[in-house]
């Protein structure tokens, strides 16, 4: 019985609408048929995996709110690969959204993390040796240090 993939994440929003629009236009998913469940929701879709986003009661703490303990979740972040570095970090720029970014040059790495509407970090995995020829990459503002809040 081997596991074959990941088939997807669901993730609670307050905010239906900021985070379809950050999905679709900010990482660029694509919105896909959803089965008419009792609450409202939306499912996106990034290659294979699928990002299943549910609101209203549905997306609701225990105590009935939308009061997320994000600091102590047990899942940290969602990564995933990606490429085009420099037009996702002015995309993130030009979305306003919060966001760091790290170099990892043992690894030929570059990353973007930025938090979704309702604070959960994405990680954007960037292999330098298929990134566009003449990309950047990180500069040194907005660099990743674990100390550091996201700007």
């Amino acid at each position: 019985m081997p596991l074959l993939d990941l088939h997807h994440v669901a993730i609670k929003s307050k905010d239906l609408d900021e985070t379809e629009k950050f999905y679709t236009k900010v990482l660029g998913m694509k919105k896909v048929a959803r089965p008419q469940f009792k609450f409202p929701g939306v499912w996106l879709k990034m290659a294979e995996t699928m990002f299943h986003i549910y609101g209203g009661d549905a997306a609701k703490t225990h105590a009935g709110n939308y009061k997320y303990n994000v600091a102590s979740s047990p899942v940290d972040h969602i990564a995933l690969r990606a490429k085009g570095f420099d037009k996702m970090r002015e995309n993130l720029k030009k979305h306003r959204c919060k966001w760091r970014q790290f170099d990892i040059p043992d690894f030929k790495l570059w990353q973007l993390f930025v938090l979704d509407p309702s604070g959960v970090i994405i990680e954007l995995n960037y292999d330098v040796t298929k990134e566009p020829r003449g990309s950047k990459g990180p500069t040194k503002r907005n660099l990743f240090d674990a100390g550091r809040p996201f700007q």
